[in-house]
C-alpha cells in the first residue's frame, strides 16, 4: 500500500519540533523507500543525517540526487549538491571526478584541473600508479592545458601503453613551444615523440630538416635515411654528405645518383662536394662523386660528358679505378666512331698513363671491334701435354685366391622340425566383446564432457529392444572333405583343400564359399545410455551456473567489488563454454588493477579457448600482444601480431606494430 506523502511529511515535521530527530529520519526513510524518485525528500533526508552527525549517510543521499541531476544534464544543480557533499568528505574521489567532468562540460577548465590534480595526488599516495596515470592523462588532455601538463600526460599515456596518444600530446606541446619561440625545446619534444613512434615518417623528415637547418648534423643523422629522404633533393645531398663523413662511399654514391636523376641541374653541388673531399685528401670519396656524375651522363647517353668528367679528375689526380673506367668510356667512343681522331687521342692518352708501351696497336684493335688490351695467354693448353708418352707397365700380381669369408658351421644353424600342413591348427581366436567406457560422473575434465555426443534415448532404447541374439560364430579345423563354415575367408578355405591334397581348380560344388553371415553390432548398454544422459545434464547445469557467475561478476565490477568479481570470474572460466568470455574479462580486470603478469596469464588461457566470434578473438589477440609488449616480451608479442595479421586482413594497426617490433628486435640483436 502506497504511503501518504503529505501525512508522512507532517509527521516528520512534528517529530522534529518535538526534538525527536531519529523519529523524523525514520519517517523520511520510510517515504524514500516507498517513493525512490522523490528527490526533494532524499535531499531533506541527507540534511537530517547531517544534523544527526551521520555524514556517511548524508553523502550517500546527496550523491544519489546529484548523480540523477548529472544524468539529466542539470550540471549546475548537480554541482551544487556535489559540493555540498564534498564539504563533508573532501577526498571523495567520485565527487571530485564528477565535478571535474562538470567543469570540462561547462568550460571551467581551471576548476577541472584542480579536481583532477587532487585525485591524482590521492591515487599516487595510495600507490595506484596506473589509476593516477589515467588521471594525469585526462588532465593534460584538457583544451587549455599548459606545456608541463601535456608533457606529463604524454608520459602517463606511454605508461598506460598508449604510444599514439603520447606522440600526439608531445606534438601539441612542441607546437605551443614553437609559438613561444622556444625552438630548441620544441625539437627535443619532437625527438622524444619520434623515439616513441619510429614509423612516423613525416615527423622524422621534419626533424631531419629542422636539425639540418639548425646546423646540428649529428642529430639530423638519427632521422635521415633513404626512406625519410625520399625524393627530396636537399635531404639526399645532406644524406650523401653524412654518408661520406661515416666512410660509406657506396651509399653516398647511391644518394648522389638519385640527386642527379631527380635534378640534373644540381651537378655543380656534387662537383663542389668532390672538390671539398679532394682538399681533405679523400681521393676515393671524391671519385665516388665523379663516378655518380659519370653514371648519370652514361644513363642519358652523353658519353663525351662522362669522358670529360673522368679526364678532368684523372688529370688532377691519377686514380686507378678512374683510369680503368675512362679506358672503357674511351673504347666505347672510338668503337662508335672509329674515324674520330679526338676519340683516338683520348684513348692514346689514357693508355699512355696506364703504361701501355704500344697504344697504337690497342687503338687498332678497338677500331677493329676488339678490346684494347691483349688477351692474356693461357697458362696451359692441350699442346703442353704429350698424350703419346709411354705409360709404365705394372707387374701382374697374379690372381687372388678365392676365399669364402662367410662360414656357417652346420652345427650352429638352427633347425625347425617339419610339421605336416594338415596338422596346422586353423582355429581363429574368438572375437572379443567391446568393453564400454566407464560413465563420466564427475566434472573434473570439462573437455571430455563437451566432446560427448548427444544421445537420443528413444532411438537408443528402440535399437536395444529390436536387436535379437545371434548364435556365436565358431571356426573348426578344416580336414579332408570338410568345408570351412562360418566366416572363414577364401584363403583359409584354399589352405584347407591344399592340406587335403586337392587342387584349387578341382573345387567341389559343396566347397563353394557361402556369403558370410552378418553379425549385428552389440546393442548399446542401457547403463551407458543413462550415463551419457547424466553427463549431458551435468554439462548443461555447469553452463547455466557459469553464466550466472559471469553475470554476477559483471555486477560486482560495476559496484567496485573487484575481489569478489575475480573469484566469480575464476569459477566461470572453469567451464569450457564460458572460458573465453570469463577469462578475457578477468584478464582485462587484472591488468586494469595493475597486475600485469596475472592478467597476461588469463588472457593466454582465453586465447586457448574458442572465441564467441572472430571479431572478439581478434580483439583478444590484439590486447594480449599489447600486454606482452608492456611486459617486455617483444618476441611473443610479435608472434601473436603476425598470427593475427595472417588471420585478419588489415586489422587495426597490426602491421604498423609488426614493423615497429621487428625493427626493435633487429636493433636489440645488433647491440653488443
Amino acid at each position: 500500500m502506497a504511503i501518504d506523502r503529505d501525512a508522512t511529511l507532517k509527521q516528520a515535521d512534528k517529530l522534529l519540533r518535538q526534538g525527536k530527530l531519529d523519529g523524523a529520519i525514520a519517517e523520511y526513510v520510510r517515504l524514500v523507500e516507498d517513493q525512490p524518485q522523490d528527490w526533494n525528500s532524499i535531499n531533506a533526508l541527507g540534511d537530517l543525517y547531517v544534523r544527526a552527525s551521520r555524514n556517511d549517510k548524508a553523502i550517500e543521499q546527496y550523491i544519489r540526487v546529484a548523480d540523477h541531476q548529472f544524468s539529466e544534464g542539470f550540471f549546475q544543480k548537480s554541482a551544487a549538491l556535489y559540493k555540498k557533499a564534498l564539504k563533508l568528505q573532501a577526498d571523495h574521489e567520485h565527487i571530485l571526478m564528477q565535478l571535474a567532468s562538470i567543469g570540462e562540460r561547462q568550460g571551467k577548465f581551471v576548476d577541472a584541473k584542480q579536481y583532477l590534480k587532487q585525485v591524482a595526488r590521492q591515487r599516487e599516495s595510495r600507490g595506484e600508479d596506473r589509476a593516477a596515470a589515467e588521471c594525469i592523462l585526462r588532465l593534460g588532455s584538457l583544451p587549455e592545458s599548459d606545456v608541463e601538463s601535456r608533457i606529463a600526460a604524454a608520459h602517463a599515456a606511454q605508461q598506460l601503453g598508449d604510444g599514439f596518444r603520447a606522440v600526439e600530446l608531445l606534438k601539441e606541446a612542441a607546437f605551443t613551444l614553437e609559438k613561444q619561440k622556444k625552438r630548441t625545446e620544441a625539437l627535443q619534444l619532437l625527438a622524444e615523440a619520434a623515439d616513441i613512434d619510429p614509423f612516423d615518417a613525416e615527423l622524422r623528415v621534419r626533424l631531419a630538416r629542422e636539425f639540418l637547418a639548425a646546423g646540428q648534423t649529428r642529430q639530423a643523422r638519427v632521422y635521415l635515411s633513404f626512406e625519410t629522404a625520399g625524393d627530396d633533393v636537399e635531404l639526399l645531398l645532406a644524406l650523401a654528405t653524412l654518408e661520406f663523413a661515416e666512410g660509406k662511399e657506396e651509399d653516398a654514391r647511391i644518394a648522389m645518383g638519385r640527386v642527379l636523376a631527380l635534378a640534373p641541374d644540381r651537378e655543380p653541388d656534387i662537383v663542389k662536394l668532390a672538390d671539398e673531399l679532394m682538399a681533405k685528401g679523400r681521393v676515393d670519396s671524391a671519385f665516388a662523386c665523379v663516378d655518380a656524375i659519370t653514371d648519370a651522363a652514361l644513363l642519358q647517353g652523353d658519353v663525351p660528358k662522362a669522358a670529360a668528367a673522368l679526364r678532368k679528375f684523372i688529370d688532377h689526380t691519377p686514380h686507378q679505378p678512374a683510369t680503368a673506367k675512362l679506358v672503357q668510356v674511351a673504347e666505347d667512343l672510338l668503337r662508335r666512331d672509329p674515324a674520330n681522331e679526338a676519340h683516338a687521342e683520348l684513348l692514346r692518352h689514357i693508355l699512355t698513363l696506364r703504361g701501355i708501351s704500344n697504344p697504337e696497336t690497342a687503338i687498332a684493335r678497338v677500331r677493329a671491334g676488339e678490346s684494347a688490351e691483349e688477351p692474356a695467354p693461357d697458362a696451359l693448353s692441350m699442346d703442353d701435354f704429350d698424350l703419346t708418352a709411354a705409360i709404365p707397365e705394372v707387374r701382374d700380381a697374379g690372381a687372388l685366391p678365392e676365399v669364402d669369408i662367410f662360414v656357417y658351421p652346420e652345427n650352429d644353424i638352427p633347425t625347425m622340425p617339419e610339421v605336416p600342413v594338415a596338422d596346422l591348427p586353423l582355429e581363429l581366436p574368438a572375437a572379443q566383446e567391446a568393453i564400454p567406457d566407464p560413465p563420466i560422473t564427475g566434472d573434473e575434465d570439462d573437455r571430455v564432457m563437451l566432446e560427448l555426443a548427444e544421445i537420443d534415448l528413444s532411438s537408443a532404447l528402440s535399437g536395444l529392444l529390436s536387436s535379437s541374439p545371434q548364435p556365436p560364430v565358431s571356426f573348426v579345423r578344416a580336414s579332408a572333405g570338410e568345408p570351412v563354415s562360418g566366416r572363414a575367408s577364401a584363403s583359409e578355405d584354399a589352405f584347407a583343400r591344399a592340406s587335403a591334397g586337392e587342387s584349387p581348380a578341382e573345387t567341389p560344388a559343396s566347397h563353394v564359399e557361402e556369403p558370410p553371415a552378418t553379425v549385428e553390432d552389440p546393442a548399446p548398454d542401457l547403463e551407458d545410455v543413462f550415463a551419457q544422459m547424466r553427463a549431458k545434464s551435468a554439462r548443461e547445469q555447469q553452463a547455466s551456473a557459469a553464466l550466472a557467475q559471469y553475470d554476477q561478476a559483471t555486477q560486482l565490477i560495476e559496484q567496485g567489488l573487484d575481489k569478489e568479481a575475480i573469484a566469480a570470474l575464476e569459477a566461470a572460466a572453469r567451464v569450457p563454454m564460458m572460458r573465453f568470455k570469463a577469462a578475457t574479462r578477468l584478464g582485462r580486470l587484472l591488468i586494469d588493477r595493475g597486475d600485469l603478469n596475472e592478467g597476461v596469464e588469463w588472457l593466454e588461457r582465453a586465447a586457448e579457448a574458442p572465441p564467441t566470434s572472430p571479431e572478439e578473438g581478434y580483439d583478444l589477440l590484439y590486447e594480449l600482444a599489447g600486454a606482452l609488449e608492456a611486459q617486455g616480451e617483444s618476441a611473443r608479442a610479435l608472434a601473436i601480431l603476425m598470427e593475427l595479421d595472417s588471420e585478419s586482413d588489415g586489422y587495426r594497426d597490426v602491421r604498423t606494430r609488426i614493423m615497429y617490433l621487428s625493427r626493435a628486435q633487429q636493433a636489440e640483436s645488433h647491440r653488443p
